[in-house]
């Protein structure tokens, strides 16, 4: 599995820089690719091909009519992150789509959000080989308190850009 993807690529270009400057870089870069993670200022702690770690803090632009963070920032922070990790290790050739999410809030969360999502060999294995899939990729979200207000399952699917023009 030595295939990289110009999204690795990204990121292993600013592996050298200290870590709070190669947040701030990364968040700003996926901002500006993708608007809403910008607007939402998500912050990209921590990338690697198995493992995307994503914090939202709790601004008053994420919350809802209760100071918390609202069920929209809650799925933005973990589709995020699941989704992250799966582009970081689809072929330059495919494009990722979210094809399902399931999200059940357990408790009120207490302050920012982290998502942490990961990948097993075996999917990232399937992700690289293959021009056409799909996986439920594991995501944990937990709130500054330590615990998971909520708990979601999220299948993403990736298929060949020749295949997405051929169907227009």
């Amino acid at each position: 599995m030595t295939q990289t993807n110009r999204l690795a690529k990204i990121v292993k270009a600013t592996s050298k820089l200290p870590a709070g400057i190669r947040s701030t870089v990364l968040s700003k870069a996926f901002g500006r690719v993708v608007p809403m993670v910008g607007t939402a200022k998500l912050r990209y702690i921590d990338i690697t091909p198995s493992r995307v770690e994503v914090k939202l803090a709790n601004n008053k632009n994420m919350q809802n009519h209760i100071g918390q963070a609202h069920a929209c920032a809650m799925a933005l922070v973990a589709e995020t992150a699941t989704g992250f990790v799966t582009g970081m290790n689809i072929p330059d050739s495919c494009i990722v789509l979210i094809k399902h999410m399931n999200i059940q809030f357990k408790r009120p969360s207490k302050g920012g959000l982290t998502a942490i999502a990961t990948l097993t060999e075996e999917q990232r294995k399937q992700m690289q080989e293959t021009e056409k899939g799909e996986t439920i990729v594991a995501v944990t979200v937990t709130d500054e308190s330590g615990q998971e207000p909520i708990q979601c399952e999220m299948l993403w699917a990736w298929v060949a850009k020749s295949q997405l023009k051929a169907n227009k």
